[in-house]
């Protein structure tokens, strides 16, 4: 029962906030809320990798903000700051978000889905899923499709990389350059 409310710890997050009330704040900070009472025991296992490893396993993730900024005008079904207005990410809020969601929020999520990847293959999938949430209402189908694909592979990437280096910085690095590339290319494309 545990390990399914914590699968689902960001589906009610997005589910109350993005999806009813249209909070990108709300729905972020209720999911981590959620991951700080689940994960409060865990911690980074810091031994560090070398420094080559780091750069050959993290690199490939600076590439996703660089690919979405030319992309994204083929890919969404809205315009970018209308939607992002809409989720109450405007001006000061957005630029705040670059912030959190960049740093912050893949920290805190390697935490919650690094335990939930090793007790579990569907945690892959439940990852990808919750993203498809807040995309829906920004993509079509079928870069819907393609996004689950990209997210649930990361997913699995990035237990491997936490298992290689017995530690979530790998990860975590991963995660950190992937999501202020995306966060960064929302707020130029604003």
């Amino acid at each position: 029962m545990k390990l399914l409310l914590k699968l689902l710890a960001p589906y009610v997050a997005v589910g109350i906030f993005w999806c009813i009330f249209s909070n990108a704040w709300l729905a972020i900070l209720a999911y981590h809320v959620q991951i700080l009472i689940g994960s409060r025991h865990e911690v980074f296992k810091m031994r560090s990798p070398s420094r080559n490893r780091i750069m050959l396993m993290a690199l490939p993730t600076v590439v996703v903000g660089p690919l979405l900024y030319f992309l994204l005008p083929y890919i969404t079904r809205v315009d970018i700051s209308v939607w992002l207005n809409d989720y109450h990410l405007s001006s000061f809020s957005l630029g705040v978000m670059v912030f959190y969601f960049g740093i912050i929020h893949p920290c805190l999520e390697q935490i919650h889905w690094a335990q939930l990847r090793e007790k579990t293959c569907i945690a892959h999938f439940m990852f990808a899923g919750y993203h498809m949430l807040v995309l829906s209402s920004l993509l079509s189908l079928p870069w819907l499709g393609l996004c689950f694909c990209v997210l649930a592979t990361a997913s699995y990437i990035w237990m491997h990389m936490a298992r290689q280096a017995n530690s979530l910085v790998l990860p975590t690095l991963s995660h950190i350059l992937a999501d202020l590339g995306v966060v960064l290319v929302a707020w130029i494309g604003v």
